[in-house]
């Protein structure tokens, strides 16, 4: 790609200024002082610049700083430009021999070589060498010519400067071998660091895209309420739940409860109760207005710290206008048809009544006949009432004191043939009296329909219980069975209309799967709750829970406000 060729060729140049900018920045202090020297040496020493030896090692010098900035050193072998610290060495070796008499410590100046070379990428051992070879080259370079016994008894300590100099180099290799272990060790930190980096954004975008491709609408707050996260499906959530004229504030205005006009209050919406901790799920809320109305199912959980600290929470919405509007359907269908189906059969059974009780008695084997559609127009007759009690949203219950000892009894006795039929044992084990206020002719259904069950899925017999207990604030009743038993994905949806397990229907039990959905509408309108748990092969065990005396008569008051 031409964008990766000119980013290569921009490194390319840099590491070329790069190397030639260190070279020349190594070498300038030298001429520097160099050129100082110079120039204030005259004023020390007159004829000082007029010595050769002293002129030659100044222009070495500065031919060495010349060299250094115009050899192109990138494009010459590796290790080329140590070519200049080496003969610094000796041009050093000649500004010393010339100085001699008015400044001998300009040995001194042998540092920058040493140190440059000390910092290069030559082994230690060459590095050393080279440092205390070019210091006592320096030192001895007057000893060099024609041995002069005053002369030599004056270098005595031509050792001197090279010892410093090698320990010198010593320390100056040891702090660099520190300093590039450092630098390595920040560079793989770095590059561990960029690869984080790159996989932190590979795994975000690989996120944003799933939450972005999934049709439920996802927000992540803080515990401040601030929307930290949202996807794109939850934004036209929110379009639809500011309305057309939303003027930018931060409250949504068009969210409603379950009616679909009562305006929920802020305290009661989904982010509100998240971030109070509460967890929830299956809420149904309403946004938009008009015909773009959409019902949302939303759900909630808290997120908190490693301490348990709120943090935030998260908030998922799924759009569930679709199944709410098919349920009304059904229900309005169900709640139509039975009403169809009522006013004729209530006539068939009339005119069957009339039939029977006709002057004229009818013979033996026709009177049967009769006696079965009577039968069976009663049965269908049944499952109709039974049809009407679950399209409504709420059973009418009409509380009285009533001791419920007694319909548990009246209950047993009514089922006790139904159970020697199928080979099933009744007990009861209950309290009298239990005196509280409920409506006796649903109780009776409940209680009915649960002993029904419990015999009817005990196909080879056993037991089936029925107990009850009463405490401060609530009666409960168990019903329990040792018979097929259910798993426990089917004990949850066993109070939904229609369901049937599996189980059942392979073996061709009769019954349309209405009656425990019936059950539970009527002990909810009680104010209580009923709950199953159940083992396959095992049997199940039922238990409704009532609330003793007021607690009803406040939910039917309730009840009758909202009828009217």
């Amino acid at each position: 790609m031409p964008s990766d060729t000119t980013a290569l060729r921009l490194r390319a140049v840099a590491s070329k200024i790069t190397v030639h900018r260190s070279i020349v920045l190594c070498q300038i202090p030298l001429s520097v002082i160099v050129v100082v020297i110079g120039i204030t040496g005259p004023i020390l020493r007159p004829g000082l610049m007029s010595d050769p030896t002293f002129e030659l090692g100044f222009s070495a010098i500065l031919v060495l700083l010349a060299v250094s900035v115009l050899v192109p050193w990138r494009e010459l072998p590796r290790g080329s430009l140590l070519l200049i610290p080496v003969l610094d060495f000796p041009a050093i070796a000649l500004i010393r021999a010339g100085a001699m008499e008015s400044q001998p410590a300009l040995g001194v100046l042998a540092i920058f070589p040493v140190l440059w070379l000390m910092r290069s990428s030559l082994p230690t051992w060459a590095a050393l060498a080279l440092a205390s070879g070019g210091s006592l080259l320096i030192t001895a370079w007057p000893l060099l010519g024609a041995f002069d016994p005053a002369l030599a008894h004056s270098y005595l300590g031509v050792l001197l400067l090279p010892i410093v100099m090698l320990c010198i180099g010593v320390i100056v290799r040891i702090m660099s071998l520190n300093a590039w272990a450092r630098e390595i060790e920040i560079e793989q930190k770095d590059r561990e660091l960029n690869e984080l980096l790159r996989a932190a954004i590979d795994r975000e975008r690989v996120l944003t895209a799933i939450l972005n491709t999934v049709d439920v609408g996802l927000t992540a707050v803080d515990a401040q309420g601030t929307t930290t996260m949202t996807n794109r499906q939850q934004e036209l959530f929110n379009r639809l739940a500011a309305g057309p004229d939303d003027d930018g504030g931060t409250a949504p205005s068009l969210v409603f409860g379950a009616d679909r006009t009562t305006c929920l209050p802020a305290n009661r919406r989904p982010i509100y109760r998240a971030l109070t901790g509460e967890t929830f799920a299956d809420e149904l809320v309403w946004v938009g207005d008009g015909d773009a109305q959409r019902a949302l199912s939303t759900a909630a959980r808290p997120i908190t710290n490693a301490q348990g600290e709120l943090t935030g929470a998260l908030i998922a919405c799924s759009d569930v206008t679709e199944l709410v509007e098919a349920v009304t359907a059904k229900d309005t269908f169900i709640s139509n048809i039975s009403h169809e189906f009522h006013a004729p059969l209530t006539s068939v059974l009339g005119y069957l009544e009339l039939v029977l009780e006709d002057e004229h008695p009818l013979p033996p084997h026709l009177r049967g006949y009769v006696d079965v559609a009577g039968r069976n127009a009663e049965r269908v007759l049944h499952l109709v009432a039974d049809l009407l009690s679950t399209a409504g949203d709420q059973v009418r219950v009409h509380p009285r004191p009533v001791d419920l000892a007694a319909l548990i009894e009246m209950s047993v006795r009514s089922n006790r043939l139904r159970a020697q039929k199928n080979r099933v044992k009744l007990r009861s084990d209950v309290q009298e009296p239990l005196w509280t206020l409920l409506d006796p002719l649903r109780i009776s259904q409940v209680l009915d329909n649960l002993l029904s069950n419990a015999i009817k899925y005990s196909p080879d017999g056993g037991i089936v219980t029925v107990h009850a207990e009463e405490s401060e604030s609530a009666i409960a009743l168990h019903v329990e069975d040792r018979g097929m038993g259910m798993t426990e994905q089917e004990a949850q949806q066993v109070f939904s209309r229609f369901y049937r397990t599996p189980s059942a229907r392979r073996a061709d039990i009769a019954g349309a799967g209405l009656g425990l959905a019936i059950t539970r509408s009527i002990v909810e309108s009680h104010g209580g709750s009923i709950r199953c748990a159940s083992s396959p092969g095992k049997g199940s065990r039922f238990t409704v829970t009532l609330p003793v005396n007021g607690e009803v008569g406040r939910v039917h008051q309730h009840s009758l406000e909202e009828s009217a």
